[in-house]
């Protein structure tokens, strides 16, 4: 009873820190030869990524990221190289195994500097697969990242694992300001919260609009008019309940405040609004992603196809007649920065 708890008070507080356990442990029998698999100690991440190794025998690294998934502690700068420079120095991995060699959460890729953890624990690393559950396969097929393994996938299955956690907080937060003030409207305030996630998160795809705020204000926009219509049809007046059609914009506005980076591969409107009003970042909520857009130098270009390997989004695609990187879906591209950071000729900047 008491894992279940923990595991749900860490899936649906996902939103904020929630640190585990740090340090070199073993899964399985491992021995000097087993790989390292590194990871960052977040305890949702650490319980899906135990979950997705428990018939191997290898040594997981847990190094500190503040409790903070993968993703966005590496793009905040937090789970960076030298967070795994540290792990790897406290942890005595050195007298565990007789390689030199570990493996990287492939979205760490925007904290980490290789060429420095060599350089500091004369570890070589490496970028493994984007999802803990294809880690199996990837050792077996030799530490090849083969199919869909380099991808994060923004697909329904994504979705739904992001609906009640990442939602959650706010409706909780609003709903108990009602409690407190309007507690006759509470009822109604959560089937309408949660059936505007429900939308927004199954039509994101369908929903006119560039951007999240836009296409939850489309939503809205149309809810509002089938209700004002059934009241003007029914009770010849179409504000009728005019307190509740203003109530639901803001609650499709409470649902869709980060659509965008939540359920999609574009960049968080949210983030954008702050950069504006002069914030860097918003602690971990939105620190995944930057603003800005990745530039080419052709001319440093040698071709070494890194960018390809590392882009969890698949925005470049193969190198053209002059070996050159191209870019096959630029439009998927939200400055994660991740192919800056990893291109070894510096080919690749972001451009503000």
């Amino acid at each position: 009873m008491r894992f279940v708890i923990d595991w749900l008070v860490a899936y649906v507080c996902r939103w904020f820190p929630r640190s585990g356990h740090t340090g070199l442990f073993p899964i399985g029998h491992p021995d000097e030869g087993s790989p390292v698999l590194v990871t960052a100690n977040f305890s949702l991440t650490l319980k899906r990524v135990n979950k997705a190794l428990k018939c191997q025998n290898l040594w997981l690294l847990v190094a500190n990221s503040d409790g903070i998934n993968v993703w966005c502690a590496s793009g905040g700068g937090i789970f960076t190289h030298n967070r795994v420079i540290d792990a790897i120095k406290v942890s005595g991995l050195t007298d565990k195994v007789e390689h030199r060699e570990i493996i990287l959460p492939a979205l760490s890729a925007p904290g980490m500097d290789l060429k420095a953890i060599k350089e500091e624990t004369g570890f070589r690393a490496r970028f493994g697969p984007v999802y803990a559950q294809d880690i199996p396969a990837y050792l077996e097929a030799g530490k090849k990242k083969i199919g869909a393994m380099k991808r994060f996938k923004f697909d329904f299955k994504h979705r739904l694992d992001m609906f009640v956690p990442m939602n959650f907080p706010i409706y909780l937060l609003l709903a108990i300001i009602l409690v407190i003030f309007w507690r006759q409207h509470l009822l109604g305030y959560t089937i309408i919260f949660w059936s505007a996630v429900a939308f927004l998160y199954l039509s994101i795809e369908v929903i006119p609009g560039k951007t999240g705020w836009s296409q939850t204000f489309f939503s809205a926009s149309f809810f509002a008019i089938i209700w004002a219509g059934t009241d003007w049809y029914r009770y010849s007046n179409p504000f009728m309940h005019w307190g509740w059609l203003i109530a639901l914009f803001a609650i499709f506005f409470a649902a869709g405040f980060d659509l965008a980076g939540t359920a999609s591969p574009r960049r968080s409107d949210a983030e954008m609004l702050m950069n504006r009003l002069g914030f860097k970042s918003f602690g971990s909520l939105f620190s995944e992603k930057d603003l800005g857009e990745i530039s080419l130098d052709r001319d440093k270009c040698k071709g070494c196809k890194r960018c390809i390997d590392i882009c969890p989004v698949g925005v470049y695609g193969e190198l053209d007649i002059d070996k050159k990187t191209t870019f096959r879906n630029r439009e998927s591209c939200f400055a994660c920065v991740a192919c800056v950071k990893q291109c070894p000729e510096g080919a690749l900047s972001l451009i503000e």
